[in-house]
Order: C-alpha cells, then structure tokens, then sequence
C-alpha cells in the first residue's frame, strides 16, 4: 500500500528534476560562452544531481512499498529541503 507522503516525495522529486533542467539550460548556455572551470564545475554539479534525482524517482516510484514508514518523514524533508535549494538557485541563476 503506498503512503501519501511517498507520493508528495515522489512528486516533489519530480518537480526537483524539472528545476535542475532547468539549471543545466543556464548552465549549458553559460559553457557555450564561458569555457572555465567554474562554469564547467556548475554544469557538473547540475548534471550528477540531476542523475541522483533520476535514480530516486525511479526508486520512489519502482519500490514505494519496501520503504519503511519509520524513514518517509525523513525522506520527504530531505526532498523538500532539496527542491526549494534547487528552486532558489534556479531563480538566482535565471535573472
């Protein structure tokens, strides 16, 4: 049986992924212009978080049931904490 906060989780993973889409557009558009280390080091960092987001929304939504209740709480503030860091970069690094 899936749990409710697994499936706020899973979308604000899904929502987390879509920003950093949107970090690495910026990021890309920055490298074409810019070759330094720094904005390489940005589009990295973008690129592997994107991945880790991948790799946990397929997790949330391929093994929702083995994850036990005693941990969702603390998944779920991770996650959120994580997408509003990802939103707020978003937004600085959009203007």
């Amino acid at each position: 049986m899936e749990s409710l906060i697994m499936n706020v989780t899973t979308a604000i993973t899904a929502v987390s992924t879509i920003f950093l889409l949107g970090l690495l557009y910026v990021y890309y558009k920055n490298l074409k212009q810019a070759k330094s280390k720094f904005t390489i080091g940005l589009f990295l960092f973008a690129l592997l978080f994107l991945v880790q987001n991948l790799v946990s929304l397929y997790y949330y939504i391929i093994m929702m049931e083995y994850y036990a209740p005693e941990v969702e709480v603390h998944v779920f503030i991770l996650t959120l904490l994580q997408a509003v860091g990802f939103m707020i970069l978003l937004k600085i690094t959009w203007e």
